[in-house]
């Protein structure tokens, strides 16, 4: 027998389905898109599927290439510090050095890069045009607490992060000139030049 597909329902009478040489009518239901809605332009019309409407533009903020990569490594580095006793600042090395190790009043040469947690921005780094490494005495005071305390073990070569709360870094007032929130968390990646 010979099939027909219609967009219509077949008659209620007679059942001609069975009759041999009959046509066969044959009922489908309606075949929705997931995000679409089926419509009809009179009887016995063929179907269209009607585009869904766009979805509503995001309202988070993009992160460029360089700055997904910060927040990336941060994120899986945070996980896994460790703490500094007597201290809310945590560490991590993530590149080991090696030879002597910075203890309190040694003059230390350090790369350093500065990133606000809260907003994943960079607000500082000696590798950046026009900078240069940074030289200061340890231990002593002469830089943010949780810098002081987070580079002492270091050795040449070493690479450490530090995670320093607001109260070890630059407190309730931030640093807006550099762009550090009131209360803003700090991460800072230290590599670890020369220890005089």
């Amino acid at each position: 027998s010979i099939a027909r597909v219609e967009a219509r329902s077949p008659p209620a009478s007679p059942d001609l389905g069975h009759v041999p040489g009959c046509l066969r009518t044959i009922t489908r239901p309606p075949q929705l898109h997931p995000r679409g809605r089926c419509a009809a332009a009179g009887a016995g019309a063929a179907r269209r599927l009607l585009p869904a409407p766009p979805l509503p533009p995001t309202s988070r903020p993009s992160l460029t290439p360089s700055n997904r990569r910060i927040a990336m490594c941060q994120f899986t580095m945070a996980q896994q510090m460790d703490p500094i006793a007597g201290y809310a600042t945590t560490m991590k090395i993530v590149s080991p050095g090696d030879g002597a190790a910075v203890k309190a009043g040694d003059t230390v040469t350090v790369h350093a890069t500065g990133v606000v947690k809260e907003t994943d921005k960079k607000f500082w780094s000696t590798k950046d045009p026009g900078q240069q490494p940074f030289t200061y005495q340890a231990g002593v005071g002469g830089v943010i607490t949780g810098w002081d305390q987070g580079c002492l073990g270091m050795q040449i070569g070493e690479v450490r992060l530090l995670e320093i709360p607001a109260h070890e870094g630059y407190g309730a007032n931030g640093f807006p000139a550099w762009g550090i929130p009131p209360g803003g968390t700090l991460f800072f990646t230290l590599e670890c030049l020369k220890i005089e």
